[in-house]
């Protein structure tokens, strides 16, 4: 059973590997000289091997001799047909003139019918152990040298146009060649040479050793990215020589089984050979990977060392995630590796409108510039797949053969090559990402003038997909990169202090704005925590960790920072809690605003409200204070007239100490304007302070028929000079009770003010009566000086105390409807000094 397995299993693996090969190049291109050409080749081989398979098995003699001729008649053949597909093969051929037809054809046809029908070629033959032996007739040596001048003939044409062609067609041609040359010189030693002498031990072979030749223009026909030849070389010796170890091996399986363990213990061969089988499937593919490393370190050390490069670089890309260090190692790894003439590496501009050459000084390097709709960009847009010249040329000569049927295709194709010769790039690489074209490598071809080959496009989509991927991480960098360098920008160009802390308080954002409000500069304070800067009672590392520790939120919370460079800054903070993408906490954010300006320019505004009452004052004393000198003056200039008019004195004597007392109480008052402005703070509740007042005006107020109501709400102190505060609330009491001359109520109500993280920053006290009101018109004039209602008012109780609640730092408002009563609203601050 081994035997014949043996003995049958080339043959067949040959005869249907032809006839499979046949079918595949017809249906390729069956418009084509050259598909159909080779076709006929490789059927006439498998119809070879069939006839001497057949030569061999056959029992009777007419009908091994029968089979013996066919084999000849076969090989009178196949040469006809090698010489037609010489001619056709790579771009196309024609067999001119009748006479060359003629000497193409008729040798070869005239050898086969002689072979079959006379004893002139194959004469008898004889059965051996092997098959059968061939009694040759006179012709043999004539149809021998008719195959080999043909076979050789077919060769010359071949290589003549070796040196004709450039690039693929080039190799396909080195591919035949290669083929042609390793088939033909085994077949002509085991088919021809041999025989001569009398050996046809080997003559099956013969069909079988065409199959190099049969790969070989096969791969050269249907593929355009083709492999190099040392590639193939290698590969074919890699498979061949395990093959050869493994029929080695099963062989000797055989032989022991059918030697030894059949023939001396009687045991079937059947369980050797299957064991057998599987120790060759186990050992099959660690054997072909253990000779591939051999061959690869042995013989094929440059192209090993040019894999290795080129790998090395697509893991390099991948790491890259600047764009102009990725193009310059994109580019020069190109230039150095795989030694083209010249390369570009192109990306979209902002526009979209063009991809334009990535400015890059080095040697060899072609500043490109092209359109988005030109017809490459469009072909790498859509295809998505590596564009070589030699592939459309190829393309352009199938779409021709096609006609109408391919019309369109073929002038799309027709314009992705004009360009590429305008261009005068022979390879463009499209770089995709997310099914989107984001640059194009181009490049030109090899200085040595070879072709890229399967290998060289397999490494340049490789790269081309690491190439992508470094792109969007270049592209995800420069947006980072700016993003920062824009926060950055932002963050020092702020009119406030930034600082920012991580989650363990180590200060990681330190901008120009405070560093100047600080005095501390951030090269001493980044990496460090607020408490080693300010120390532990500083109001910055206090805030900071209440941030952090117990999430509080200041907004505008006003204090003070002391610093040796400017000395007490008043300042307001505000802060919040940074987090993360999934909502953890990452650190802190302190706001400081610097109040400096605002202060000063507060106190420019009470100077310039001074001033402006000043001058009111000024104005209203003129005409105070000139009423009654001007009834003295004329009671003076009487007094010489009418000093005798016992009347006249006593009008001198009444008007006199009045209009006197008139100017004292205006004087009285001006003086107690000028002590608001100087207060004297120190800690009181307000309350306190209120009670003196209503204590002293109780009397007043029930005799006019008032009711005081006290609303007081839990207060903490506040900041205050008592004898200005005193001042302010007798007059708000005192002008309730004289508003209300019928009666009515007088309520007195305290409540918190502003909060700023549950720390209390004001109160607010209310003073209301139920009186007669305030006239719109008259309500806007309230708090201007000598403005009043009242008979013998000097008008300035109001505005003295709105510069006393202006001095404390507070506000004063009223609210007021004629006939409903009046609200005075005062709110003061806690704290008077900075924190």
């Amino acid at each position: 059973m081994g035997v014949q397995f043996a003995v049958f299993f080339l043959p067949a693996c040959t005869i249907i590997a032809n006839l499979i090969l046949a079918c595949v190049v017809l249906l390729k291109n069956p418009r084509s000289n050259i598909n159909r050409s080779f076709s006929l080749i490789v059927l006439f081989i498998a119809f070879w091997s069939f006839s001497n398979l057949l030569s061999d098995v056959s029992a009777g003699y007419y009908e091994a001799l029968i089979w013996n001729r066919m084999v000849y008649l076969v090989s009178a053949i196949i040469p006809i047909f090698t010489i037609l597909f010489s001619i056709y093969f790579p771009e196309g051929g024609i067999v001119e003139g009748l006479f060359k037809r003629a000497l193409i054809f008729m040798p070869g046809i005239i050898l086969a019918v002689l072979s079959l029908f006379t004893d002139l070629i194959v004469k008898s033959i004889s059965f051996a152990a092997w098959g059968t032996a061939i009694n040759y007739g006179p012709l043999f040596i004539l149809h021998s040298l008719y195959m080999v001048g043909y076979l050789v003939f077919a060769i010359y044409l071949m290589a003549s146009k070796y040196y004709k062609f450039q690039g693929v067609h080039k190799v396909q041609i080195k591919y035949v060649l290669l083929g042609s040359l390793i088939s033909i010189t085994l077949a002509v030693l085991t088919n021809i040479f041999m025989p001569m002498f009398g050996n046809f031990q080997f003559t099956g072979f013969g069909p079988s050793f065409m199959l190099i030749l049969v790969g070989f223009t096969t791969y050269a026909i249907l593929r355009h990215r083709l492999m190099s030849v040392e590639i193939i070389v290698q590969k074919g010796f890699v498979y061949a020589a395990v093959a050869a170890l493994i029929m080695a091996f099963y062989a000797l399986a055989v032989i022991i089984s059918e030697t030894f363990f059949r023939q001396v213990l009687g045991y079937t061969s059947l369980f050797i050979t299957a064991v057998a089988a599987l120790i060759i499937a186990i050992i099959y593919q660690p054997l072909v990977l253990s000779f591939q490393v051999l061959t690869d370190r042995l013989f094929f050390r440059e192209r090993y060392d040019y894999q290795k490069t080129l790998r090395k670089i697509s893991h390099e890309i991948a790491s890259v995630i600047k764009l102009e260090e990725l193009t310059r190692l994109i580019a020069s790894s190109f230039i150095d590796t795989m030694k083209v003439s010249e390369i570009s590496f192109l990306l979209p501009e902002k526009e979209k409108e063009h991809f334009r050459s990535v400015s890059l000084s080095i040697p060899r390097y072609k500043k490109i510039e092209i359109d988005v709709l030109s017809p490459i960009v469009s072909w790498l847009s859509a295809s998505k797949d590596i564009l070589v010249r030699d592939e459309i040329e190829d393309e352009i000569a199938r779409q021709e053969v096609l006609g109408k049927e391919g019309e369109e295709k073929l002038l799309s194709l027709k314009k992705v090559r004009d360009e590429m010769e305008m261009l005068g790039i022979s390879v463009w690489v499209p770089i995709v990402s997310k099914e989107e074209l984001i640059g194009i490598i181009a490049l030109g071809n090899k200085l040595s003038g070879d072709v890229f080959t399967t290998e060289d496009i397999g490494l340049l989509s490789t790269l081309a997909n690491q190439t992508s991927v470094a792109l969007d991480n270049a592209r995800l960098y420069d947006e980072m990169v700016n993003m920062k360098d824009y926060n950055e920008e932002i963050l020092q160009s702020m009119v406030n202090g930034v600082l920012t802390v991580d989650i363990k308080g180590r200060i990681i954002t330190f901008n120009n704005m405070a560093e100047k409000i600080t005095g501390r500069s951030s090269s001493l304070v980044l990496g460090k925590t607020s408490r080693e800067i300010w120390g532990d009672k500083g109001t910055i590392p206090s805030i900071i960790d209440d941030t952090l520790r117990k999430e509080k939120h200041y907004t505008n919370f006003e204090s003070g920072i002391i610093s040796s460079e400017k000395g007490l800054t008043p300042v307001s903070f505000s802060s919040t809690i940074l987090y993360d993408h999934a909502g953890k906490k990452i650190g802190a954010l302190l706001i400081i605003s610097d109040l400096t300006e605002v202060k000063e320019l507060e106190e420019k505004v009470r100077r310039a409200d001074k001033l402006s009452a000043l001058a009111t004052m000024a104005a209203g004393m003129a005409h105070e204070i000139k009423n009654p000198l001007s009834s003295m003056k004329v009671l003076s200039q009487l007094i010489p007239l009418k000093f005798q008019d016992e009347e006249f004195r006593k009008k001198v004597i009444e008007i006199m100490p009045r209009e006197i007392d008139r100017i004292d109480r205006i004087v009285e008052s001006l003086l107690g304007f000028a002590r608001a402005t100087a207060p004297k703070y120190e800690k009181m509740r307000i309350e306190d302070v209120i009670e003196e007042n209503i204590k002293y005006y109780t009397d007043q107020a029930n005799s006019a028929g008032i009711k005081i109501i006290k609303e007081y709400a839990p207060l903490s102190e506040i900041m205050c000079d008592h004898d200005q505060i005193t001042q302010v609330f007798s007059n708000l009491i005192l002008n309730a009770i004289q508003a209300m001359p019928d009666g009515g109520e007088l309520r007195i109500k305290t409540y918190e003010g502003k909060k700023i993280e549950n720390i209390l920053q004001s109160i607010v006290i209310e003073v209301s009566d139920t009186g007669h009101g305030i006239s719109p018109q008259n309500l806007k004039k309230l708090f201007d000086p000598f403005f009043t209602t009242k008979y013998a008012g000097t008008g300035l109780g109001l505005t003295i105390t709105h510069s006393i609640i202006d001095g404390h730092r507070g506000t004063i408002d009223v609210r007021s409807e004629p006939g409903r009563g009046t609200t005075f609203i005062v709110t003061l601050p806690v704290s008077q000094e900075l924190i």
